[in-house]
């Protein structure tokens, strides 16, 4: 392994953990840990019928969390399954979530579904929301976005805006987008993160539900290329990846390794490749 990617990858994990230990970071999992991890087709669901939705839960799971649901708001639909023990004997229906545990698993079988209603962070009002600091976008110029330009093997173009978004890798064009207001600097490492989606994601349809892990993996990418090229993007990777994946980032990490060193090598030799011609050129 190139060693520059290994120390790089031994500074994230250390740098998520250390990130996630802080007082505000755990305030903020404790309460996503409120939350449960919707299906692939209820995540559609939400998706479908409320497309800006961020955190969602039952009535009784906002109540417990000191909100409440305002007057008027109209319920996300999902479904919910209808459980009974393996002894036959009917369980009363659980009230919001569609997931089972591995142990409730091993107690009890699906025999159905129906329909329950989740509401949104919006839809609710009470006891203000644990915060932690958004990611800082990453300042100064740099030489290093033309370099990747010019090796990318997938089109990149700039655009005015992508919404919420800083850059956008296009599943069916296999292009790249950026926002051309952008610092070169976060320019580069932008480029770097799509360009690791292009690597790693682009066989076949992307289920919603894996978004933590696709990013957790394309940015986990960028700050290892970016590292080893000396563009420090700490300030903006660990709260990237850290959001996304939540208490489970560095494990998450661990497991996805050498999918992102390899994604990351094929990366910095493509860079390399490019510095060699140019020497051979001169």
């Amino acid at each position: 392994m190139n060693e520059k990617v290994k120390a790089a990858m031994e500074r994230l994990e250390h740098g998520l953990e250390t990130l996630l230990s802080t007082e505000e970071w755990r305030k903020f999992l404790q309460f996503q840990a409120a939350f449960h991890h919707y299906s692939f087709s209820n995540t559609l669901l939400i998706m479908c019928q409320k497309p800006d939705a961020t955190y969602v839960a039952g009535y009784n799971t906002w109540r417990e969390l000191g909100r409440y649901v305002k007057k008027g708001e109209h319920g996300i639909e999902i479904f919910a399954p209808l459980l009974k023990k393996k002894s036959n004997k009917a369980d009363i229906p659980r009230e919001e979530s569609e997931e089972t545990s591995q142990e409730e698993e091993n107690k009890r079988i699906i025999y159905g579904y129906r329909i329950v209603y989740v509401f949104d962070v919006s839809q609710t009002d009470g006891k203000p929301l644990p915060t932690v600091e958004s990611p800082q976008i990453i300042s100064g110029d740099s030489d290093l976005y033309e370099k990747l330009l010019q090796v990318c093997p997938y089109p990149v173009s700039e655009v005015v805006s992508l919404g919420s978004a800083r850059g956008e890798f296009d599943l069916e064009t296999n292009q790249i987008k950026i926002v051309q207001t952008l610092p070169e600097a976060h320019k580069a490492k932008t480029l770097i993160h799509e360009w690791a989606h292009g690597l790693l994601h682009t066989n076949g349809p992307l289920n919603p539900a894996h978004k933590p892990l696709i990013e957790l993996e394309a940015e986990s990418t960028a700050f290892v290329v970016s590292h080893a090229l000396g563009l420090d993007t700490t300030d903006y990777s660990f709260a990237y990846i850290a959001g996304w994946s939540g208490k489970e980032a560095v494990n998450a990490l661990k497991a996805c390794g050498t999918r992102i060193q390899q994604a990351a090598n094929s990366i910095l030799l493509a860079l390399e490749d490019q510095a060699q011609d140019f020497k051979t050129a001169m």
